[in-house]
């Protein structure tokens, strides 16, 4: 499965090739993706919706950024990574 971001005038985002939702609050969304670990900023952000089956996020609220934390592997935030950052 292939990861993509559509991002409609910074009010709606739909992302695909999500593995699983990490946290969602008013200003961070933390997904694992197929692309990697991805971050999206912003404000008044509520995720919509999310079908585990075909890995399809929606989201709105005002998207500042989209960031990509890893490339294609979620390394796991415990003791030992945060040692090596």
């Amino acid at each position: 499965m292939n990861s993509s971001v559509t991002i409609d005038d910074r009010k709606r985002i739909i992302i695909t090739g999500v593995r699983s939702v990490v946290s969602v609050t008013d200003t961070v969304i933390s997904l694992f993706t197929e692309s990697g670990d991805l971050t999206v900023k912003g404000s008044r952000l509520c995720a919509g919706e999310f079908d585990p089956g075909s890995g399809t996020l929606k989201a709105e609220g005002r998207i500042d950024s989209i960031s990509y934390t890893t490339e294609g592997r979620h390394l796991p935030d415990n003791f030992i990574s945060r040692l090596f950052r």
